[in-house]
């Protein structure tokens, strides 16, 4: 009787320990999954009229780790100002071109090289107030990560309008966000937007470049194409571009401006480098941008796009 006793004591300590080690391996799976790359020079910048951008953008700088700065209008918007079915003050600011609300307090981007850009859609696209942010203060060489909350409108038409707005800014794709998204959410689109994952660079006339690469599906599908040696050809005494055998997603918008360096996918196989800076009322997905491009003349040209 003694010997059973003691068989079954065994097997039951046995069972114990085995099920405490597995269970503390679920919870560093968990911990795992929870893991959030992080930026020290980083800032959530975000306009909330009705808190509810507020909230979002509360929890992407606890979870990033980011600094946290509102846009407070100078005139405060009441209850009254965004009633949608009437003359009401925000639905004359959105159909005004040149509407910029004047900011309140200052803000200082100067230390920070990513920007979370958050704000409501009102009208389809983002408030004019943070126009009135860009033309405040110079972008220029920092990324901007657009957010946004909505009922049911996505954020494409917002950015696609920043980026004619203001074709010189690196904007990525951005995201919307809902008030009963959970952290993981969150933490799976500060993830996608901070980690380095692709690089590119060209090489023409046997001088390297690095690209500064967008993050959209465009860049990831052509990634994948890499290494190729492509014979570009000569247009417009501004351009050389190649037509892919193959077609990439597209996130097409009018830039407006094209800038010296730029690199753009024309419909959804023309791959396109501009040597020169021009105004254009074509609509193109951005890929990336060369620094200090050369001029590259006007004949074709053999460029080696590499990892």
């Amino acid at each position: 009787m003694k010997k059973i006793l003691l068989s079954i004591f065994i097997l039951i300590t046995l069972f114990s320990f085995s099920g405490c080690g597995k269970k503390e391996n679920n919870k560093e799976d968990n911990n795992k999954e929870q893991e959030i790359i992080n930026n020290s020079n980083s800032a959530v910048i975000y306009f909330s009229a009705t808190g509810t951008t507020k909230t979002i953008a509360e929890r992407i700088a606890s979870l990033s780790k980011s600094d946290l700065i509102e846009i407070v209008p100078e005139d405060a918007y009441t209850s009254k100002d965004l009633e949608y079915n009437s003359d009401c003050r925000a639905n004359r600011e959105q159909n005004d071109i040149n509407a910029r609300p004047k900011i309140k307090n200052k803000i200082d981007i100067s230390k920070y090289d990513i920007i979370y850009l958050g704000y409501p859609i009102w009208w389809g696209t983002n408030p004019k107030i943070i126009l009135t942010l860009l033309d405040s203060y110079d972008f220029t060489g920092k990324v901007i990560i657009p957010f946004c909350t909505s009922g049911s409108t996505g954020i494409e038409n917002s950015v696609n309008n920043l980026r004619s707005y203001n074709s010189n800014l690196n904007i990525k794709d951005g995201k919307r966000f809902s008030s009963i998204d959970k952290d993981d959410v969150i933490i799976k689109f500060i993830n996608d937007n901070n980690e380095v994952v692709n690089s590119m660079k060209v090489i023409i006339n046997n001088k390297e470049y690095q690209v500064n690469l967008e993050n959209n599906e465009t860049v990831n599908s052509l990634i994948k194409l890499l290494p190729m040696e492509l014979n570009m050809k000569e247009l417009n005494g501004n351009e050389k571009y190649y037509y892919l055998d193959s077609s990439l997603p597209t996130n097409s918008y009018s830039p407006k401006r094209i800038n010296k360096g730029d690199i753009m996918l024309y419909g959804d196989n023309c791959l396109v480098i501009f040597y020169k800076t021009f105004d254009t009322s074509y609509s193109y997905t951005k890929i990336g941008h060369i620094d200090n491009l050369d001029d590259l003349g006007n004949s074709n040209i053999l460029v080696k796009f590499d990892k």
